[in-house]
């Protein structure tokens, strides 16, 4: 059982989440999310009647979609946050095991899900299962441990596509800590930000790995995303 939970904000591109859910419309989902962030302040008048008018059309057009609307800007982390612990098992079921989640100026590639769900069980230590975009790997960010198999076990992620599970999700937003003041930080910033220290490259292996663990990250070899860069 898979939930699709499509992370959206204000943006100046209101064709874009079409595209995505275009993308990702041929595999068959438990449940359907649009997680809805809400403006940011200072936004022009003219901003938020536009923000409004995208947000009715969503609800008018995707029926089979659980539409979920924040009325404060409170970014990317802090959405999943607040969404998975209100519903990681509320009344109606709670969401599935396992979440899809894809930001809303990303396509993916088509793939099976079920086979790539099969594929990330074999491999134990996989809690994060990202598709990178579709160009070449940044060496600063994307780390390879080992690319003999299937999936590419990496030092780093992306989290604008990736199938994770709720269990897994909610353990890696509680043991990160908050910084960031309202914007907070993206859930991959931690990572990036970890290798960039100077200790990541007098630290061992052995200790590395150490953190790896935490965060279980492996790249699909074959699957990848394209990044539509919306402008908001």
């Amino acid at each position: 059982m898979v939930d699709l939970i499509v992370v959206a904000a204000i943006t100046k591109n209101e064709d874009y989440i079409d595209r995505v859910i275009c993308s990702v419309s041929n595999h068959n989902f438990d449940k359907k999310y649009i997680l809805l962030d809400g403006a940011p302040d200072g936004k022009l008048k003219t901003h938020y009647e536009k923000y409004r008018k995208y947000k009715k059309r969503l609800r008018k057009h995707y029926t089979d979609f659980i539409i979920i609307e924040y009325d404060e800007c409170i970014y990317y982390r802090k959405i999943l946050e607040k969404f998975i612990n209100e519903n990681y098992a509320s009344e109606e079921g709670g969401v599935a095991k396992n979440l899809l989640i894809i930001q809303d100026d990303v396509l993916l590639d088509d793939f099976n899900l079920e086979k790539v769900l099969e594929t990330k069980a074999d491999f134990n230590e996989c809690k994060i299962l990202y598709f990178r975009e579709n160009r070449l790997r940044c060496n600063h960010w994307f780390n390879v441990i080992d690319d003999s198999q299937e999936l590419i076990k990496t030092h780093g992620w992306s989290e604008r596509a990736y199938l994770i599970t709720k269990e897994n999700l909610i353990d890696i937003l509680n043991n990160l800590p908050h910084k960031g003041g309202c914007k907070g930080k993206f859930i991959e910033y931690y990572y990036k930000n970890m290798m960039q220290r100077k200790t990541w490259q007098t630290i061992t292996d052995e200790e590395q790995l150490q953190y790896w663990q935490k965060w279980g990250c492996y790249e699909h070899k074959l699957i990848h995303h394209k990044h539509l860069v919306a402008k908001r």
